[in-house]
């Protein structure tokens, strides 16, 4: 094996960096950092018991007269502006100053010696509150007629983009038109059409949410929390609501993390903590409860979705018309306009007529947030469900239906934009292969019932601003990696440092990355629509490259030459025009002295620092004059592909649904690690499980009814199948611009399980789910309203 295949590490499964301080229980997480302080105040919160009410009085004296309690802190509070920011007291958790419009809001916070005596203080306050109408539902809140989910005095702002409100929950829309869809319609041999719900769930990592505060002398803070973006994210935001704090007073450390899914997006605790520990001048830590991660920190955004498809009798796909609902739950402003969700039906067939309303909605309901999948899960739901009636309907093989109109390289989709990447053809043939869809399931003559189903998927990346990355290489010629990118579990720690090392081809061993503090490392904004592999990893590419550049330009003056004649690799500088073959790049930093410091040469004591900026081109404007259409040659970054199979049986006497035989293919651009690829389908699959046939949120009276791990359920191994039976594969098709042609890859995952199961339920029982998740409960339901109409 050559020097230059030795230390190629992309397309590697090289072992990840952290797994051995997982494994022992070295790794310090937010909460481990608590032992170091000695001097400790624990924030509880008293959260609202109703949907929808208005706040008439708080008597908190009772709780700031108890021994131990340091402040109370409440909305009406003077000496906190940004209770005024209108969508802070929703996505961050602060206390509410008037009305709470969700069971679960914050009313009043304590900061107390102890979370027995926080928690005492709490049932001291008292609350009068003034129940107002609520509505959870989102079709029902989308309604002209609708309850206002807030009183006129909060208002209600555009979503982003600029479009204004048609209602009064409504938050913005999205609307496009592409082609002549009447006019199709009228042209089709076939139409099919159908309505669709996607319900509400939390992401439910372990790890809840939580930050220390450490006050500083002067009024400065640092804060150690497993929040997303340190810089893009909380640093942004606790300046942005407390002017007072400069740059310079503001530090932000993300330890170890134990996943997010997009629920730590936004600021949940760190404001709060921020105002506790600069009114007490003292540390404080706030981390939120199992039952508060469910009631008041973002679910999805659930999706209901009207469709009506066009098709000629070749199975070709000439219309399709949709209206969709986005829940964005109980917030003023946000960045919810109905493009996300609507995303996930534009990027995998090429249907030259297309229609879309698409609109978000507030509901009385803890606020929503982007999980895994940003909404498409939710929403191509609906367009493969409908796919698969539209085959039957043309007695056509679901895949072939599926191969012949799924989109092309270097075709157009309905946005405008020109398709660069798209494996998604053979990860459809390799699923139906897998689950040999074209043999018939045997059937034992049992309540149980056997089916297959497939299903694709696509989802965007959004460009969400720059990524910068610095690579310093010591005189030792070691490497080290300042990112602010976050590592939640995914891996990038270890990613990130297979592609330094293969720019510099030396032994991986030799790369460190330091993680995540705005002391430190440089700005990134925040890991989320799969951006860090991409962002990120280009940014750390060009921060090599550029860092490669200095020690070729001080390699070749060494020696008199130009740095043309100068390759670096395997921890020495080489010579093309020399007699001297090489030298170590330790041998090019000097030890300090008076002369050196007259001359070019490197020093021991400063490393060569290479900085590397990417950020990626941002979308064309879709909205205003010239723009009616909806239509632009760029709204997304590039797009991630999927597909999935599976084999079902299904209890014709309970409605339980169990997992024979699964295949999940990934589209991965060219995969830097392929182990951690698997992690990641395995990971994404099990999630979508759960999503698709178990958990989600259950109301009554406004309320959440199942907010523990007890009552929500979550997949475990008894509903995966066999080892031997748990398929995947990668199949990459290269991203032009991506860092070796690599792509992000974990979110498109979730998207096709649920469909594809809804179309082995029908196949084994002859019903067709149309709500997601598909429970024991609803299918049961679907398999009694079947008898009960056959039998008429």
């Amino acid at each position: 094996m050559s020097d230059c295949e030795k230390t190629n590490y992309i397309g590697k499964s090289v072992q990840r960096v952290d797994v051995y301080e997982k494994a022992t229980g070295k790794a310090k997480y937010f909460e481990d950092y608590q032992v170091q302080y000695r001097d400790l105040l624990h924030v509880k919160v008293l959260r609202s018991p109703h949907a929808h009410a208005k706040i008439v009085s708080i008597d908190a004296s009772a709780a700031e007269a108890l021994p131990g309690v340091a402040t109370v802190v409440k909305g009406s509070d003077p000496d906190i502006a940004w209770a005024d920011i209108p969508y802070a007291s929703s996505y961050y958790g602060n206390p509410a100053k008037d009305e709470v419009i969700w069971a679960g809001q914050a009313v009043v916070a304590v900061a107390a010696e102890s979370i027995e005596i926080a928690e005492q203080a709490l049932e001291l306050v008292k609350v009068v509150y003034e129940e107002l109408p609520y509505v959870v539902d989102q079709r029902e809140a989308f309604k002209a007629d609708a309850v206002s989910v807030t009183s006129p005095e909060l208002g209600i702002a555009a979503g982003y983009g600029g479009v204004q409100p048609e209602g009064p929950n409504v938050m913005g829309s999205y609307k496009l038109t592409h082609g002549d869809v009447e006019k199709a319609f009228a042209e089709a041999d076939v139409i099919v059409e159908e309505e669709y719900q996607a319900g509400k769930k939390s992401t439910s990592q372990i790890e809840c949410n939580g930050s220390i505060v450490e006050y500083h002398e002067g009024g400065g803070v640092t804060i150690i929390t497993n929040g997303c973006g340190v810089h893009g994210v909380v640093k942004n935001h606790i300046l942005t609501m407390y002017p007072q704090l400069s740059s310079n007073k503001v530090r932000v450390i993300q330890p170890v993390t134990g996943g997010s899914f997009g629920n730590r997006l936004f600021p949940l605790v760190e404001p709060l903590a921020v105002l506790m520990a600069l009114r007490t001048k003292r540390t404080v830590s706030y981390v939120l409860t199992r039952k508060e991660m469910y009631t008041s920190s973002p679910s999805n955004w659930p999706v209901y979705t009207k469709l009506k498809l066009g098709a000629k009798k070749d199975g070709t796909i000439i219309a399709e018309k949709l209206e969709l609902v986005e829940d964005a739950g109980a917030q003023i402003r946000g960045y919810f306009d109905g493009r996300l969700s609507s995303s996930g039906l534009m990027c995998v067939y090429n249907i030259p007529n297309v229609q879309c309303d698409s609109y978000a909605v507030r509901t009385n309901t803890m606020p929503c947030a982007p999980y895994r999948g940003l909404g498409c899960a939710e929403s191509e739901w609906a367009m493969e469900n409908l796919i698969d009636v539209l085959a039957e309907k043309l007695d056509m093989d679901p895949l072939e239906i599926r191969l012949k109109n799924i989109l092309k390289k270097g075709e157009t989709n309905p946005y405008g934009e020109k398709v660069t990447s798209i494996g998604l053809g053979r990860c459809l043939e390799a699923v139906a292969d897998a689950i040999n869809i074209d043999e018939p399931c045997q059937q034992d003559g049992g309540p149980w019932k056997y089916g297959k189903g497939i299903a694709a998927a696509g989802k965007q990346n959004t460009p969400l601003g720059r990524a910068e990355a610095d690579c310093l290489v010591h005189s030792d010629g070691s490497i080290e990696l300042l990112v602010s990118c976050d590592e939640q579990g995914m891996g990038v720690q270890t990613t990130l440092r297979q592609m330094a090392a293969t720019e510099f081809q030396i032994d991986i061993e030799k790369v460190k990355v330091t993680r995540a503090d705005t002391a430190i490392t440089p700005y990134d904004n925040f890991g989320a629509s799969s951006r860090t592999t991409y962002t990120t990893g280009n940014a750390v590419i060009i921060a090599c490259q550029d860092a490669i550049d200095q020690l070729k330009e001080a390699a070749g003056r060494k020696v008199g030459l130009a740095k043309k004649q100068v390759t670096i690799k395997n921890g020495k500088a080489y010579f093309v025009g020399s007699n001297i073959e090489s030298i170590d790049i330790a041998d090019l930093y000097e030890p300090f002295s008076f002369f050196t410091q007259q001359t070019w040469g490197l020093l021991k004591g400063t490393p060569v620092r290479g900085r590397g900026v990417f950020c990626p081109a941002p979308a064309v404007e879709w909205f205003g004059p010239g723009h009616e259409d909806g239509r632009t040659p760029r709204m997304w970054n590039w797009y991630q592909y999927s597909a999935f199979g599976a084999e079902v049986a299904v209890n014709e006497e309970t409605g339980q649904i169990k997992i024979l035989k699964l295949m999940s293919t990934a589209d991965t651009g060219n995969p830097i690690n392929p182990k951690l690829v698997e992690g990641q389908i395995d990971g994404g699959v099990i999630m979508a499980l759960g999503f698709s046939i178990m958990d989600h949120h259950m109301f009554q009276d406004g309320k959440m009814m199942n907010p523990n791990m007890s009552d929500y359920r979550l997949p475990t191994t008894l509903e995966t199948p066999l080892q031997k039976n748990f398929m995947r594969a990668i199949l990459p098709d290269p991203l032009p611009d991506g860092p070796f042609n690599a792509k992000g890859m974990a979110e498109s995952i979730m998207i096709p399980v649920g469909p594809a199961i809804a179309a082995a339920i029908y196949q084994a029982i002859g019903v067709r789910p149309t709500e997601m998740p598909m429970t024991a409960e609803r299918v049961l339901k679907l398999i009694k309203d079947k008898e009960a109409s056959d039998a008429k």
